[in-house]
């Protein structure tokens, strides 16, 4: 099931993970609107009421706080204080990662990284590489943030900021729980929760705790998982932070699933729905009905179950954009090739004015400093270089995560249209076998519409459960074989998720459906020279005898599959190919694509 992630402690002057403080940060901001209508004077002390009142803003009116984050800019670039301006622009990155603009939160982070470089504030430079450790665990870049969560930690440490090593600790402890290092993670965020128990502070118990109870989930302990939940929406709940409240209910509900109680599960599921569309918080609504999808699966209300997994289907693909996180990549990288040509402009001027103050001193002194330059250029030349090439590599992976979940919506939609027919037909015992193979398939896909590869095993019974599928519609008039080359381990061997299915499709829409009589698909696995040989052979009716044939027009999963193997090729360096072959009755697919083991 798809576990959606929450968001990470803020290392700055804020945190978010859950919670919105709704009603005392009202009153705190009322007063420091108070303070600031009271002091007109444009100084240091404007700044940094206004800073501190967009903060308190943070969730109730982001709006109205990024209002108040200009003022201070401009108010900090007139004065020529440059350290108002780092902290105005850490305020607005955390405004705009609070309402989930990461592209926005990322060049205001940068742009203070720079000034608290320039002005040599380790505390607000640690703290900004806290934040930049959040969008890099958000891009699943585990080893970038947890570098940048370690030196958030050791200066916390230096400084004594009790606080801030607690959410150093718990990021650190989520990244390893992402990381399916569990243990690890555990002892990260009991280390913050000891911390946070010491401070007395209810939020911070209250959202560690929800994550110990993921942890657990990790190692599959479920009834200590369980414990924690409950224990997170308990105090949630006393505290009335419904964003915690919601999300552990959710995930108590999934607990309770595994454990076959689904009663309480529905129970979970209801109440967190009801919290979920009172705050407006579509991750956990979509949760919410997965839950309940399982839970009238289990009762057998097929129908619910259902409605249900399509409400889940729509909210979850709502908050799912793969394009985004490609052009925070992209934007980083920019950045960095900007920061150093920033520094090697630096350097040239510093260069220049010494060249300027002792050029009377003599010739020698210039050539050195010139020599000195030409020689950083040369080093910087060649770092921006290696970070195109780490660029261009990185947006070929995200393009291929890209590709990849544009297949399962396409296969999803044409699943549904068989599902639909046959129902149609008010055949309510067959229908129901069917959509219980739906489901697991379904199911089955959305687990591993993350990965980039899964086995060739795993990849054929997903297949096998397709078939079986659309064999159950067309009655008996559709037999298959499947056929794996005893070279191939198939449990070491991987491959990207269904990428032959379009081709299989192809062949039951336009050639077994089209033919009068039985038909027959025969699939087949070998090996030739370090390339896996992937064959879909039909006997249908062929495509010279459709008019306007699908493969002459190229299908949507077609297109899909050749952009995805020309992506594959070059990650792997080794050229794959698609070729179909006409035969005199059917058609033949060749998929070749590099062989890749996972061990």
């Amino acid at each position: 099931m798809m576990q959606i992630p929450m968001r990470r402690f803020l290392p700055s002057a804020f945190f978010f993970l859950l919670s919105f403080f709704i009603g005392a940060q009202e009153q705190d901001s009322s007063i420091l609107i108070d303070e600031l209508n009271a002091y007109k004077k444009k100084d240091s002390v404007r700044v940094n009421l206004l800073v501190g009142t967009a903060e308190s803003l943070n969730y109730s009116d982001p709006d109205e706080a990024l209002r108040f984050v200009d003022e201070a800019l401009t108010i900090s670039s007139q004065i020529g204080w440059e350290k108002g301006k780092a902290l105005a622009l850490r305020q607005k990155g955390n405004l705009h990662y609070v309402m989930g603009v990461n592209l926005r939160a990322l060049d205001a982070y940068q742009q203070a990284l720079i000034i608290s470089k320039t002005i040599n504030d380790r505390n607000l430079e640690s703290g900004l590489l806290g934040n930049l450790g959040n969008i890099h665990a958000d891009m699943k870049e585990y080893d970038e943030a947890l570098e940048k969560y370690r030196t958030y930690l050791e200066a916390s440490k230096e400084l004594g900021r009790r606080s801030d090593q607690i959410k150093a600790l718990t990021n650190i402890g989520i990244i390893y729980t992402d990381m399916d290092k569990h243990d690890k993670g555990i002892a990260y965020l009991e280390k913050a929760l000891s911390l946070s128990k010491e401070e007395e502070n209810d939020l911070f118990i209250a959202a560690i705790t929800n994550n110990l109870g993921l942890a657990y989930k990790g190692l599959k302990a479920y009834s200590e998982s369980l414990d924690y939940y409950e224990d997170a929406a308990r105090m949630a709940k006393k505290i009335d932070n419904k964003y915690i409240e919601a999300s552990a209910l959710n995930s108590v509900g999934k607990i309770n699933i595994l454990l076959g109680n689904f009663e309480l599960a529905k129970s979970a599921g209801l109440n967190a729905l009801e919290i979920s569309v009172e705050i407006d918080a579509i991750e956990w609504q979509a949760d919410s009905w997965q839950v309940l999808s399982d839970v009238y699966e289990n009762e057998g209300k097929s129908a619910d179950a259902l409605m249900a997994y399509k409400r889940y289907i729509n909210l979850r693909d709502s908050v799912l954009g793969e394009e985004k996180k490609s052009e925070i990549t992209k934007k980083e990288m920019q950045f960095e090739l900007e920061r150093q040509e920033a520094e090697a402009n630096a350097t040239i001027q510093r260069q220049t004015l010494i060249k300027n103050m002792y050029l009377l001193a003599g010739i020698l002194v210039a050539v050195a400093s010139l020599i000195g330059y030409l020689l950083y250029k040369r080093k910087r030349d060649a770092l921006a270089e290696k970070n195109i090439a780490e660029f261009n590599t990185k947006v070929a992976e995200t393009e291929l995560k890209a590709l990849r979940s544009q297949m399962n919506p396409h296969f999803i939609f044409n699943s549904l249209n068989s599902i639909s027919d046959y129902m149609s037909k008010n055949d309510v015992d067959t229908a129901d076998e069917y959509l219980m193979k739906f489901a697991k398939l379904t199911r089955a896909i959305l687990e591993g519409s993350e990965k980039k590869w899964i086995t060739l095993e795993e990849d054929l019974e997903l297949i096998k459960l397709y078939l079986e599928i659309e064999a159950l519609r067309f009655k008996n008039k559709l037999d298959h074989s499947i056929k794996v080359d005893s070279e191939i381990d198939v449990e070491n061997t991987l491959v990207p998720p269904l990428l032959l299915q379009p081709f299989i499709e192809n062949s039951i829409w336009h050639g077994i459906a089209k033919k009068e009589t039985k038909g027959n698909i025969d699939i087949e696995i070998k090996l030739e020279d370090k390339m896996l040989v992937c064959r879909v052979d039909d006997d249908g009716v062929g495509r010279k005898k459709v008019v306007g044939h699908h493969l002459e027009k190229e299908s949507m999963g077609i297109k899909i599959t050749k952009n995805r193997l020309d992506v594959i090729s070059q990650l792997n360096k080794m050229k794959g190919s698609i070729d179909i072959f006409d035969k005199k009755q059917g058609l033949r697919v060749e998929l070749k694509l590099p062989l890749k083991l996972n061990f």
